[in-house]
């Protein structure tokens, strides 16, 4: 609103010089200097409510912009992106759900760090799935050369992360329930979904292994959100997958 008024009074000033210009005799030592007065004032006017102009355009632009981003997010659910997977606090899901799936590639670091949490999850009612690779499939070769291990070390971890949410769950009070499947075919992210939130981290294409993100998604009212999604997934590897353990 500032830069209107202080743009007003300039033209306003420009046009009160011109008139006064017009009054001035032709031989006037005045005439010059209200000539550029005039000329300046105008000019500067107008610069200024051009300038004002654009900035709205650019502002109402951007404020267009986050809008649909906003719309975006608001409609997909998205709650959190973290930059590096490992900065993504698991317990609060593990240990205050009554349903939580997890699929991986083996989850041996996983289920290790989150030892804990898992445990006390144990201790209360509440289902608990775990989805890995079938270490008896083609896809553990691949997967092997993929992350620089032998074939046998893949098998070996996978099944000592069923070894050890095993001995998990018999150190708890066995209060809830806990399966363990193995996937017909492969993940191609990790899932881990609650009945109000899913965390998925991508697969990286290249081998090796890198510092790699998280996205948080809570659950909506849309049927085609990210959550959704996931939950359409989860329901059709659990028809394929093959029910290694189970405990109750």
């Amino acid at each position: 609103m500032r830069i209107y008024i202080i743009a007003s009074v300039l033209i306003i000033l420009g046009l009160i010089a011109i008139a006064y210009q017009s009054s001035l005799p032709t031989g006037s030592w005045q005439l010059p200097y209200v000539t550029n007065l005039s000329s300046a004032l105008l000019v500067g006017g107008l610069i200024s409510l051009l300038f004002r102009s654009f900035q709205e355009r650019e502002s109402d632009k951007t404020l267009r912009r986050l809008m649909r981003i906003h719309d975006s997010v608001d409609e997909l659910g998205l709650v959190e992106i973290v930059a590096q997977h490992q900065g993504y606090n698991f317990t609060g899901i593990i240990e205050m759900s009554d349903h939580l799936t997890i699929v991986m590639n083996d989850g041996l670091r996983w289920i290790g760090n989150n030892t804990v949490a898992l445990r006390i999850r144990f201790g209360k009612d509440g289902l608990t799935e775990l989805f890995t690779v079938d270490p008896d499939s083609p896809f553990v070769e691949s997967l092997a050369r993929k992350t620089s291990v032998s074939t046998e070390d893949l098998k070996k971890k996978i099944h000592d992360t069923w070894r050890r949410l095993e001995e998990t769950y018999n150190d708890s009070t066995k209060q809830g329930k806990l399966k363990i499947y193995r996937l017909k075919t492969y993940p191609t992210r990790s899932i881990f979904q609650t009945e109000e939130l899913v965390v998925e981290t991508p697969y990286q294409t290249a081998s090796g292994r890198i510092n790699i993100p998280a996205f948080v998604y809570r659950r909506v009212a849309a049927t085609d959100s990210l959550y959704e999604f996931a939950k359409h997934d989860i329901d059709a590897m659990r028809k394929e997958a093959t029910l290694e353990k189970e405990y109750a």
